[in-house]
Parts: structure tokens; C-alpha cells; sequence
């Protein structure tokens, strides 16, 4: 689903519900317990959250011209700042599936890349100030008011349709551990692209959706 708030994400929403048909203070208590369950499985190593960014700033190498798509993936440990400025460590996987060609460049006039994130830590805006850092070639995701390219952003919305309030990230897939007794399978879940990502890859960045489609696929990612 997608927020409708300032600066929005989208992807998959985890809920729990309990069944108030019978006895409503065994229902809550059951719909307590189960939440609590599902917040601790979320912080677990084991659990994997795929997020999908399209991201601005060129074309999948860095300043020393590495070729990040080859690396394939590769893991970034680089301390963050949280809401209040101060310095947290946080761990994010990344993967740059495909960027724009010289070639695409010159048919459609943008650089820009599509690229896999699995966090590992939970900080505020991981994934975002990982993105935009050295490590991963200063690549912010594209919409991204507060870590991005303040330019590159209103050329988006105004040139190319990019939604006012939107950041191009998004939960893909959520994998969860068994939990006894409320998910004793685990959880596989995943949610689409949605239809604006989609819009951009496909209207303004086909070489990059081409190229990067058969990985999006092998790593679970659904498209619309």
C-alpha cells in the first residue's frame, strides 16, 4: 500500500487482528501476545526485507568509476544520523541491479539506477543516507527531500510526472521466521511495484527496467 503522507514510501504493511466473536478479553490478550510476536520477529536476523529504490545522481558507479553492478552484493557498515543529529551505526545490504547507458542517456536525457536494499538494523532513514553516501557512489533515491538532489527532484516532478510527495522506495518482500504459535510457517510476503515506480521505469527508464527485470524476478520481486 502507499502513504499518503509527506515524503511517501510504499510496500508491505504487517497487521494484526484478533477475533473479538467470543470472549473479547482472551481476544485481546491473544491479539496482544501475537503483535508482540510479530514486532520481535521483525528485529531478527533471520528476517529479510527487500525495499526497491530507484535512485538519481548516475548511472551505477561511484566517484573512482567502480562499476557497483558488478559487485553485485555487497554490504554497507557505515554510521547514520538519527532524527535528532546524533551518530547510530546501521548495516545495509545493496545491490545495483542496472543503470543508465551512455546510450540511454542520449535517448532519454536522465542517469539514474534501480537497486535492491535489505536493512539489517532498523535506523531512521537507513537505507536513504546509505544511498546518498560515498559508499554506495552518492546515489540518493530519487523524490528524496531530505537526503537527496534538491534539483534533480523538482525536474522530476516538473519534466516527468514524479508524484509531489513521493520517495521511489519500496517493500517489495518481507520475509518473517517461524513463530510459534502464531506464524508457525513464517511469513512470505510480497507486494507489487506499485503503478508510479512502475510509470517511471517504464515511460523513462526502459533500458534499466529491461536489464534488471530477469534479477528482480530471481529475487522475488513482483511486478504489476
Amino acid at each position: 500500500s502507499s502513504d499518503s503522507g509527506p515524503r511517501c514510501q510504499s510496500g508491505c504493511l504487517l497487521l494484526a487482528f484478533c477475533d473479538r466473536t467470543n470472549n473479547n478479553r482472551e481476544s485481546e490478550s491473544v491479539g496482544a501476545a501475537a503483535t508482540s510476536a510479530l514486532m520481535d520477529s521483525m528485529k531478527r536476523p533471520e528476517t529479510i526485507k527487500t525495499y526497491v529504490a530507484i535512485v538519481v545522481g548516475g548511472n551505477g558507479t561511484t566517484n573512482e568509476n567502480e562499476d557497483l553492478i558488478k559487485r553485485g552484493w555487497f554490504t554497507v557498515n557505515q554510521t547514520v544520523m538519527d532524527s535528532h543529529g546524533r551518530p547510530k551505526q546501521a548495516v545495509t545490504d545493496i545491490r545495483f541491479l542496472a543503470g543508465t547507458t551512455s546510450q540511454d542517456a542520449t535517448t532519454t536525457g536522465v542517469k539514474a539506477a534501480l537497486v535492491l536494499a535489505r536493512p539489517h538494523t532498523g535506523r531512521w532513514h537507513q537505507i536513504r543516507q546509505h544511498l546518498s553516501s560515498s559508499a554506495c557512489g552518492y546515489h540518493p533515491i530519487m523524490g528524496d527531500t531530505t537526503h537527496g538532489l534538491a534539483r534533480t527532484n523538482r525536474e522530476w516532478k516538473e519534466m516527468r510526472g514524479l508524484p509531489k510527495e513521493r520517495t521511489c522506495l519500496h517493500l517489495a518482500r518481507l520475509q518473517l521466521p517461524p513463530t510459534i504459535p502464531f506464524m508457525p510457517n513464517g511469513l512470505d510476503e510480497s507486494c507489487p511495484l506499485p503503478a508510479d515506480m512502475m510509470s517511471i521505469l517504464q515511460n523513462h527508464l526502459p533500458g534499466v527496467f529491461e536489464r534488471a527485470m530477469t534479477i528482480l524476478e530471481e529475487e522475488g520481486v513482483q511486478l504489476l
